[in-house]
């Protein structure tokens, strides 16, 4: 059954403002460097799986702060902190931060029955490697991830939960262009406690055509992202969509799993009202 709700509760506005604070504390720290920051507000929008694997849908939307600081050899972004090695090198680290949002109790779907799912954050490094290839002007990276997640319970009480590691293929249109675009593709790893957060099935809840499952931990699909942006004065639009396909996974044989392939997409919209004299 496919089902359409609002939500408005989600984990990212924390993460992002924790960024948007460690940017003001970079431009502190860095202001001798040739650098450009921007922070403003943004709204996003987007239309979701109810939880990972479900064939029911919802709309969510929430709030959130940008930030974005960059110099020759930091980028500091509302969803990331990256650093270069050297000023032209093509090796960068990085920390990033995720989340996916609540699934509520009492939905009817195949969960019908079962806790709601709190929304988790999810905090780790990442590395990437900047190729050569530049067919038409585009960039290309190739990259690894991982991420340690908890679940966020009332009062920011945190549970943690496992970890989860992931390669991928990032490439960017080049700068300066009206429309740039972002394309990453890759396979996701996830640890037994990640899997079995969504996908098992504790005794307690079995029920006909539900059986009590334990997921394993091991390959967690494959994982397509895209978006594409523009800015308008002081507003700046994005589109995105993240495309996962589950075939083969570890947690195949969970009765959670509904549908094998999933589309999240959406959109956001940020005013920028704070940015330096250097543009951006």
């Amino acid at each position: 059954m496919r089902r359409v709700s609002a939500q408005g509760r989600c984990p990212f506005w924390g993460v992002r403002l924790g960024y948007m604070v460690l940017g003001m504390l970079a431009i502190g720290s860095a202001a001798a460097q040739p650098a450009h920051y921007r922070g403003g507000l943004g709204l996003a929008l987007f239309l979701a799986p109810a939880y990972p694997g479900s064939d029911s849908e919802h709309l969510f939307t929430y709030p959130y702060p940008y930030w974005e600081y960059e110099s020759p050899t930091w980028h500091l972004h509302h969803e990331h902190l990256r650093a270069k090695w050297a000023r032209h090198s093509p090796l960068s680290a990085g920390l990033g931060a995720n989340g996916s949002p609540p699934a509520a109790a009492g939905t009817p779907d195949a969960r019908a029955g079962m806790p709601g799912l709190d929304p988790t954050f999810a905090l780790g490094p990442d590395v990437m490697y900047r190729l050569p290839w530049r067919p038409a002007g585009w960039r290309a990276w190739l990259g690894a991830r991982a991420r340690y997640r908890w679940a966020m319970g009332p009062g920011l009480r945190l549970t943690p939960i496992g970890s989860s590691t992931s390669a991928f293929i990032e490439s960017r249109t080049a700068r300066g262009r009206a429309w740039p675009i972002v394309v990453s593709f890759g396979p996701v790893f996830r640890s037994r406690g990640v899997n079995a957060y969504f996908f098992g099935v504790p005794a307690a809840y079995a029920a006909p055509g539900r059986p009590a499952y334990a997921a394993p931990g091991g390959y967690a699909g494959l994982r397509l992202s895209a978006a594409v942006s523009t800015q308008v004065g002081p507003v700046d639009f994005a589109i995105f969509g993240r495309y996962r396909n589950y075939a083969g996974a570890a947690f195949a044989s969970s009765p959670l799993l509904k549908a094998s392939n999933t589309l999240i997409v959406g959109v956001a919209v940020v005013w920028v009202f704070i940015r330096s004299g250097k543009g951006g």
